[in-house]
């Protein structure tokens, strides 16, 4: 069972290292290592090329500096789909526990063939010695819920077959947040099944970019504006194209706009309404047929 790790990466050489360590001391090994640099700095870059050159099997490739979405592409389109059968996205910041991989090949030899080249399977994130993150599904205002009966993924505790990517990409204009629920929507649109796999654990340190930590507008941080345009643009999608439907798209729109400026306006950020639009990229949704 031939499984590639798509690791994407910027500006963390030390973090990039720790990843590509533990995916390499696997009990079970990846066929094959992509890594995609969205690092700005040459410097930053040949350093990331010389972590990379210490690992056989593992290429390093420039990112596109589009987004995390866009860099998620750039791995996995350098992966051949005619050679790996999964792929797994591993931010660099994290770390797969020894036995991850192990884990996903005994859940995926528990399936037919057919069961496996349709079902994604998503483990758990630990980052602390209490909290976790699990795969969850979609509440309709678009927030993250417990279930028994997953629709999303914990993105880099997860494993795709590779087959769907010569189907669907990420969404590139999503730059950051949600953009794991929406492709795990039109994977379901698709007829694939997402599997809960607890055994499949990694660990994060949840560092934030430079990026992310930018100054935000009143009392809502920059982190936060990301996710909401990225929610409010998935909702849309979600009602519009993915599985259509026109009532709960009003509902949705006038519950989102409504409970957003109540918040915005508990933080004193209501200014915030524009910058919230702009990055949510609404235009390019009127240009989208149904799917």
């Amino acid at each position: 069972m031939r499984i590639s790790a798509c690791i994407t990466t910027r500006n963390r050489t030390q973090h990039l290292e720790a990843c590509l360590q533990a995916l390499w001391n696997s009990q079970v090994k990846p066929f094959s290592v992509v890594v995609s640099d969205d690092s700005p700095d040459v410097e930053v870059q040949q350093q990331n090329q010389d972590v990379v050159n210490k690992y056989p099997g593992t290429v390093y490739i420039q990112g596109p500096q589009t987004g995390v979405c866009g860099n998620r592409n750039n791995a996995v389109n350098a992966t051949k789909d005619s050679e790996t059968e999964f792929v797994a996205f591993v931010d660099d910041d994290i770390l797969v526990e020894p036995d991850f991989l192990a884990c996903a090949v005994e859940k995926y030899q528990q399936l037919s063939p057919e069961e496996r080249n349709n079902t994604i399977l998503s483990g758990v994130s630990k980052f602390n010695d209490e909290d976790a993150l699990v795969p969850a599904k979609l509440s309709f205002q678009g927030h993250f819920l417990p279930s028994d009966a997953p629709e999303t993924v914990v993105i880099h505790a997860a494993l795709f077959p590779r087959k769907f990517f010569t189907q669907e990409q990420w969404d590139e204009n999503i730059y950051f947040g949600y953009e794991d629920a929406e492709l795990c929507l039109r994977a379901i649109k698709r007829g694939y099944k997402i599997i809960s796999c607890p055994g499949m654990v990694v660990k994060s340190s949840i560092t934030q970019s430079s990026t992310l930590d930018a100054p935000g507008i009143g009392g809502i941080s920059n982190y936060q504006l990301h996710i909401e345009a990225a929610r409010l643009y998935v909702g849309i999608k979600r009602y519009k194209n993915v599985f259509p439907n026109p009532l709960k798209l009003i509902a949705f729109v006038a519950v989102y706009f409504t409970q957003m400026s109540a918040y915005l306006f508990k933080n004193g950020a209501i200014q915030a309404w524009p910058e919230i639009i702009r990055r949510a990229r609404l235009g390019t949704l009127l240009q989208l047929s149904s799917i």
